[in-house]
């Protein structure tokens, strides 16, 4: 089974990715940097260079696997609650 996994270098999906692979799964993640790719490939999974705003990236990995993990997370908080204030609703 094909897992595509965002965020598989984090915390939560390092473990996540590592234990898929343990137990037989073809992992797919998806990195920004070279430093995440390296990693990835450090734990037995395939790397995907791209970033959560490349949709036609995520688009391709997700058509071609049979699960998907979704963990990661822009840690950008200059941009934080634009995607989910609008103007007045958010103090």
């Amino acid at each position: 089974m094909k897992v595509f996994i965002t965020g598989g270098t984090g915390f939560v999906g390092s473990a996540v990715v590592q234990e898929l692979v343990a137990n037989g799964f073809e992992v797919v993640g998806l990195a920004r940097s070279e430093t995440s790719a390296q990693k990835l490939i450090s734990w037995g999974a395939q790397p995907v260079r791209g970033s959560l705003t490349s949709l036609s990236t995520l688009a391709t990995a997700a058509a071609q696997a049979d699960a998907i993990i979704h963990l990661g997370f822009n840690n950008d908080f200059r941009h934080f609650f634009s995607g989910w204030c609008n103007g007045s609703a958010c103090h």
